[in-house]
C-alpha cells in the first residue's frame, strides 16, 4: 500500500494516469487478439467476431465506471485512515459489480442470436457472431469483477498489481487463442468459438489471481461477506 498523501501530486496523477492507461488497452487487446487469430477463418468468422466489438466498448464504458468511483471512494477512505470504511467499499464495489455483471450476462448471453441476427450482413456472419459471443460474454461478465478488484487496488495505491495482472491475462489469451482456435497441437480446431473461450479461460484466472490476492492474510482489504448487503 502506497501512502498518497505524501510527495507531489503530479509525480501520482502521472504514475496514475499511466496504468489506468495500461490497463485500459489491456481491457481492449482481449477482442483484438481474438479478431487477429480468427482472420484465418474466412470473412464470416471475422464479421462475426467483429459484431462483439460494440459490446466490448460497452462493457469498457460500464466497468470504468464502476471502477472510477470505487477507486475514489477507496482512496478517500484511505487518506482518512478510515480502514473499516475502505473495506466496506471494497465489498461494496465486488457485490456492485457482480449484480452488473450478472444483469449484462442476463441480457447479452441469452438475446446474442437476435444481436447478432439484427447487425449481421447474411446468416453466416450471425451464426460464426452467436459462437464466439457464447464464450466471449460470459468473458466480459467476469470483467465487471475484475476491473472493481483491480480499482480498488488503485485506490489504496497500488498501481502495479492490477495492470501486472491485465497484462499476464492477456498474455494467457495470446497463448491459447491459437490452440483453441486451429487446434495447434491438440487437432481439436473450435474456430470462431475457440476464441471466445480463450478470452473467457485467460479471465478466469485473471480472477482467480485476484481472490487470491486478497485472501492472503496481509491483504489491505478483506472480502467481508457481512458487508455484502447492498448499501442503497
Amino acid at each position: 500500500m502506497n501512502d498518497l498523501t505524501k510527495g507531489p501530486i503530479t509525480g501520482h496523477l502521472l504514475r496514475f494516469a499511466s496504468f489506468i492507461a495500461l490497463s485500459t488497452l489491456f481491457q481492449t487487446l482481449y477482442f483484438l487478439v481474438d479478431l487477429y487469430f480468427v482472420g484465418q477463418l474466412g470473412r464470416a468468422a471475422i464479421a462475426g467476431v467483429g459484431l462483439a466489438g460494440n459490446l466490448s466498448m460497452v462493457v469498457l464504458a460500464l466497468t470504468q465506471s464502476l471502477g472510477v468511483g470505487a477507486t475514489a471512494l477507496v482512496a478517500q477512505a484511505m487518506g482518512a485512515r478510515d480502514k473499516p470504511r475502505a473495506e466496506a467499499v471494497f465489498n461494496q464495489a465486488f457485490v456492485l459489480s457482480a449484480l452488473s455483471g450478472i444483469g449484462f450476462f442476463l441480457v447479452g448471453f441469452f438475446l446474442r442470436g437476435v444481436y447478432c441476427r439484427a447487425l449481421a450482413a447474411d446468416e453466416a456472419t450471425a451464426i460464426e457472431g452467436s459462437r464466439y459471443l457464447a464464450w466471449f460474454i460470459p468473458a466480459m461478465t467476469l470483467q465487471f469483477f475484475m476491473v472493481a478488484l483491480g480499482s480498488t487496488l488503485r485506490g489504496i495505491g497500488d498501481m502495479k498489481i492490477p495492470t501486472m495482472m491485465g497484462i499476464g491475462t492477456v498474455l494467457i489469451n495470446v497463448i491459447l487463442a491459437p490452440v483453441l482456435i486451429a487446434g495447434w497441437g491438440t487437432g481439436h480446431p473450435f474456430g470462431v468459438a475457440g476464441a471466445g473461450l480463450a478470452t473467457f479461460l485467460a479471465v478466469v484466472v485473471g480472477c482467480a489471481a485476484f481472490v487470491f490476492y486478497f485472501e492472503r492474510p496481509s491483504s489491505p482489504l478483506r472480502f467481508r461477506p457481512r458487508e455484502w448487503r447492498p448499501s442503497w
